[in-house]
């Protein structure tokens, strides 16, 4: 079982991942004409969160050892980011998006807000840890701030946070509201990021460690 899982945190569940954005696009395709913006651009965050998992972990991938550095880990390999809280902190956020574009009525200013919030987040957190690790490499030839997910960052989810800026500034939106949707993203960001970070800084476990730097392969040699 524990190898199984193992395999299940290694590419399957980033398969899934993708398929899921897939979906998620095509969904948008069908409903174009008949959804209100609001829904659409939660939406296009369940779509784009895929992309963005994909230039962390698949092409050029290492986010994770980037990341790792970040936070000061001295096996950055091995935590406190590993394969088993990348799967739960990304599948889990895209099942999070995927609910909330099936409710996003429920919920409507708060969604949207999430939308803002979840961008600016990941581009800062990018761009910050670019800086770190062109710091750390300058002297092993690396001429950019470039880090894996930065590009999606800047292209796809800044644009969509700039998109729910004006739907939200565009309607009568309550701070209690906004509150609620800032409320989700810290919800995402405790529930799914630091507390599974937590776990693995106390384990450590070298079952779930990553295989290759990705990206920063080339300045370790």
């Amino acid at each position: 079982m524990k190898n199984g899982f193992s395999r299940w945190c290694d590419q399957m569940w980033l398969y899934v991942v993708y398929f899921l954005g897939i979906v998620m696009a095509c969904t948008l395709v069908w409903n174009w004409d008949t959804w209100e913006m609001s829904r659409k651009l939660v939406c296009m965050l369940a779509i784009a969160v895929p992309m963005h998992i994909f230039e962390e972990n698949s092409f050029p991938a290492g986010f994770y050892y980037m990341n790792n550095l970040g936070f000061g880990s001295k096996e950055p390999m091995v935590y406190p980011q590993n394969r088993c809280t990348n799967m739960v902190t990304n599948l889990g956020a895209e099942i999070v998006l995927i609910l909330l574009t099936v409710n996003t009525q429920v919920i409507e200013p708060s969604a949207v807000t999430l939308v803002l919030f979840f961008g600016l987040g990941e581009t800062i957190n990018h761009t910050r840890s670019g800086i770190l690790m062109y710091r750390r490499y300058r002297e092993k030839g690396k001429k950019t701030v470039y880090g894996p997910g930065l590009v999606t960052s800047w292209c796809v989810l800044i644009p969509l946070s700039t998109a729910a800026l004006k739907w939200l500034t565009g309607h009568s939106v309550t701070a209690l509201q906004v509150i609620g949707g800032i409320g989700i993203f810290l919800g995402i960001a405790v529930c799914l990021i630091l507390l599974p970070f937590a776990v693995s800084l106390r384990v450590k476990s070298k079952e779930f460690a990553f295989h290759d730097k990705g990206y920063f392969e080339k300045f370790e040699r």
